[in-house]
């Protein structure tokens, strides 16, 4: 096989060469300078990584999902980012389906990316529906496991998401939008766990996060909707409620308590004087707890008039 049709990833990258021969820090230097160019590329696809948040959060703000798809390392990326969106945005409704999972997630299981029919298994068993926004994951682009679950997400009427680093791949015309981040090949060929896997891990943090934001999840960088569940977290939603509603240590942490450790409840009783029932009520009646808390918040006083 000629190297021009190589995929992007299983090219041979001349910086690499006689690699193995050199010192420790030649080596570092070799694998940063090539780590430096997965920004840009993502940089070059903000565009396509826009239209898929607009997505997600039409999806989420429907009631649906936002489901990532994937095998080995593109799973595995899936798997940490939707995992990490519990605790950060106290939300279940950002998930992964990942191939063998969950023995997968610690020892390979390759076996299971080539049956197609075992992605469309797997989107079944989590009753994906035309609510949800699907982003396949994969570096070649070609993974039958995640191309089969894209066909058959396509087929019920999904939104569906192709994240690539091949601008052939054959998901790109099974998806709506397609993110091709091109950062070229990599230091140990075929190994899509560098360059490739830290574009997927910054696309990936970028559509879930910014989906939040839209959603109102995140005021001013804070975490408002944090699911408090250990000492670290409750400092954290401390801080949190004491700068928000400009209140001491002793009174947020008695906020919290009052509020049963939620963040918005609390800032709604401080702001409003609101039980922590009809605070409850309030937030359940809106989709975007920033709009809530920013229509509760306290008007600025004006300047008394000298006479």
């Amino acid at each position: 096989m000629k190297t021009r049709r190589l995929r992007i990833t299983e090219r041979e990258n001349p910086a690499a060469q006689h690699l193995e021969e050199k010192s420790a820090l030649a080596i570092l230097r070799v694998i940063n300078r090539e780590d430096h160019k997965v920004a840009p590329a993502v940089k070059k696809v903000i565009p396509q990584i826009a239209r898929a948040v607009d997505l997600a959060t039409e999806a989420l703000a429907r009631g649906g999902r936002l489901i990532y798809l994937g095998t080995g390392t593109s799973g595995r990326l899936g798997v940490l980012d939707a995992a990490e969106c519990i605790p950060t945005f106290n939300t279940d409704r950002v998930l992964c389906v990942m191939a063998g999972a969950p023995k997968s997630m610690f020892r390979p299981s390759e076996v299971s990316e080539d049956d197609p029919q075992l992605g469309i298994r797997d989107l079944r068993r989590i009753k994906l529906s035309a609510r949800d926004a699907l982003v396949g994951i994969s570096a070649s682009g070609r993974t039958p496991y995640t191309l089969g679950g894209m066909r058959y997400a396509h087929r019920l009427g999904v939104k569906t998401i192709a994240l690539t680093s091949n601008p052939d791949a054959p998901m790109r015309k099974v998806a709506d939008v397609a993110i091709v981040p091109v950062v070229g090949p990599e230091i140990v060929a075929g190994s899509s766990r560098m360059k490739a896997g830290t574009a997927q891990k910054l696309v990936l943090n970028m559509i879930s996060t910014a989906s939040m934001l839209r959603l109102g999840r995140v005021v001013s960088g804070r975490m408002i909707t944090l699911r408090i569940s250990n000492r670290k977290l409750r400092e954290r939603g401390r801080r949190i409620v004491m700068k928000a509603a400009r209140v001491t240590a002793r009174q947020a942490a008695a906020a919290l308590e009052r509020a049963g450790e939620s963040i918005p409840v609390a800032l709604l009783m401080l702001r409003k004087g609101l039980s922590r029932a009809e605070a409850q009520e309030l937030l359940r009646g809106g989709l975007n707890v920033a709009a809530v808390l920013r229509a509760a918040s306290p008007a600025p006083s004006r300047p008394a008039r000298r006479r």
